[in-house]
């Protein structure tokens, strides 16, 4: 079985998501208790019942799947001066059709739950910039059609 991959930005979004769960969860056991108690008379007349089941529901299954990563997941821990583009590594990069310069940080098997300047190594601009060197020119294929990226610079993600 292969480990989950994840920087350590990604370990912390985790424990902060799984946090926020377990009040959702705390908070949908409440209101499960209380729509049983003040319900309709059948169980099956019971729309808050219903809703208070679904979000129960919803926040369990979500914590599953995060306690799992959390606790099987191997941090890639990248070297304070990284050499390569690598999970929890920023990576400035030029746009060599537009000379527009970017920035994105590589998450791994967590990215979902990181914010807009992060891109999983395996989405297609990841899959392009990883283990990339500064120097190296990529292609990457867009939507739009083919780019040529070439690294700029690598750094260590800042965590959050």
């Amino acid at each position: 079985m292969t480990l989950p991959k994840i920087s350590r930005a990604e370990y912390i979004a985790i424990e902060r998501r799984i946090a926020i769960l377990r009040g959702e969860d705390a908070q949908a056991t409440q209101e499960l208790a209380d729509a049983t108690n003040n319900g309709a008379e059948t169980w099956h007349d019971n729309a808050a019942f219903d809703a208070a089941k679904d979000k129960k529901n919803i926040a369990t299954l979500s914590l599953a799947r995060l306690d799992m990563l959390h606790e099987q997941a191997k941090i890639i821990e990248p070297t304070e001066n990284p050499k390569k583009v690598d999970i929890g590594t920023c990576v400035r990069y030029l746009d060599v059709d537009t000379g527009q310069e970017h920035e994105i940080c590589l998450a791994g098997d967590a990215a979902w739950l990181m914010g807009e300047n992060w891109a999983s190594v395996q989405a297609p601009l990841g899959k392009a910039l990883y283990n990339a060197k500064v120097g190296d020119t990529k292609v990457f294929a867009s939507p739009a059609g083919d780019k040529e990226l070439t690294v700029i610079a690598i750094s260590h993600s800042a965590v959050e």
